[in-house]
C-alpha cells in the first residue's frame, strides 16, 4: 500500500518569495552567494513544512534546476 503524504501548503506570500529567490539564484554567478540564497530559502520552506520533515540543500538546488 503506498504511502500518501499530505500536500505541503504554502502561503501565497511564502511562495512569492520562493519564486523571488528563484530568480535571485538564476542571476546570480557566484557558487557562493548561490549557496547562500538556496539556504535561505530551505530556511524559509521548512517554517511551513511539517514538524521533524527533512530538507536538505540539495534539495533545494534540485527544486531551482527543475523549476527553471
Amino acid at each position: 500500500m503506498p504511502i500518501t503524504r499530505k500536500p505541503l501548503e504554502i502561503p501565497p506570500e511564502v511562495a512569492r518569495r520562493f519564486a523571488e529567490k528563484m530568480r535571485l539564484f538564476h542571476a546570480e554567478d557566484s557558487p557562493l552567494k548561490r549557496d547562500e540564497i538556496a539556504a535561505d530559502t530551505r530556511h524559509l520552506l521548512l517554517q511551513h513544512m511539517p514538524k521533524g520533515a527533512k530538507l536538505r540543500l540539495a534539495d533545494v538546488l534540485e527544486l531551482f534546476k527543475l523549476m527553471r
